[in-house]
């Protein structure tokens, strides 16, 4: 099953298409002019085998009629059967939609990135297929002043900012700060579990103090706004979560089953700013909801 370094570059996308013209732009790709973007089907089994599926599709539409197919996948690390899958990936979305159609790969690791990059020899004269890549080196730049969250926290994803410098550390926080709840929620996980150990507990030192209004009272009034105990006991599993920690599933039913708000409000204030050391993950959690 995929993990969530597969699965988080696109969620990104699921939240915003729009980053995927963005970052072909950055590549050097024409878009259609003031393109809108829709993610499409990325099951491709109506005309290929079921086993062909890419990762993404997202369709760029601009005005007059431009559009743009973008098939979107993610590499973790490189696997030789894409050289015979990603062209026909290419010539079905091509076909499904009608329009020009490229492919886009994102790679979080360099050597994987240099080898994605590859031309791919279809075997017909003129028809070599070379992947756009997308990695730290070619990622756009994520300090710039209309840099959106999905790019920065794709900026983490892939190395581009390397979260162990202080300053790249207070950028990602900072655009972080404005999201709804939901956006604020999911893309500090993906932050969080991108950084190292060290950088894990410098972001959530931040977090606490710096970027306490954003990152703590903000997830913790939430539950607490909906009036019911439920509320504040998913904020606290959803806090915890945030942090990095698999809640074991006695403590989880633990705080669910919980009808004491003082409890929880005293519950949710630790997992929020208690400081993490060493330790198995259970042990913390116990040392957190106790």
């Amino acid at each position: 099953m995929p993990g969530i370094a597969h699965e988080a570059p696109l969620e990104l996308l699921r939240r915003d298409p729009l980053l995927a013209a963005v970052l072909l732009r950055g590549l050097g790709v024409a878009i259609p002019a003031d393109a809108t973007a829709a993610m499409a089907s990325a099951d491709l089994s109506a005309s290929v085998p079921a086993e062909l599926r890419a990762d993404a599709v997202v369709v760029l539409s601009g005005t007059g009629g431009a559009r743009l197919a973008v098939i979107v996948e993610v590499q973790l690390r490189y696997d030789t059967g894409k050289r015979y899958s990603w062209p026909a990936y290419l010539t079905q979305v091509r076909a499904a939609h009608r329009c020009p159609a490229v492919l886009l790969v994102i790679c979080p690791g360099s050597a994987t990135a240099r080898r994605c990059r590859a031309p791919i020899p279809t075997g017909h004269p003129g028809f070599d297929l070379a992947p756009l890549v997308i990695d730290s080196a070619t990622l756009p730049d994520p300090g710039r002043e209309a840099a959106s969250p999905e790019l920065v926290v794709l900026a983490v994803l892939t190395g581009a900012l390397d979260l162990g410098q202080d300053s790249a550390r207070r950028l990602v926080l900072a655009r972080l700060a404005g999201l709804d709840a939901s956006r604020l929620k999911t893309y500090t996980v993906f932050v969080l579990n991108a950084a190292s150990e060290s950088a894990r507990q410098a972001l959530e030192a931040l977090m606490t103090t710096k970027f306490k209004d954003t990152f703590v009272d903000q997830l913790i009034a939430e539950g607490l706004a909906k009036g019911e105990a439920k509320g504040e006991a998913r904020m606290i599993l959803r806090v915890l979560a945030a942090r990095g920690l698999q809640v074991p599933a006695e403590i989880r039913q633990r705080v669910l089953s919980c009808a004491d708000t003082s409890q929880l409000e005293a519950w949710g204030d630790r997992a929020a700013t208690r400081r993490l050391g060493r330790g198995c993950v259970r042990h913390l959690t116990l040392r957190l909801v106790a």
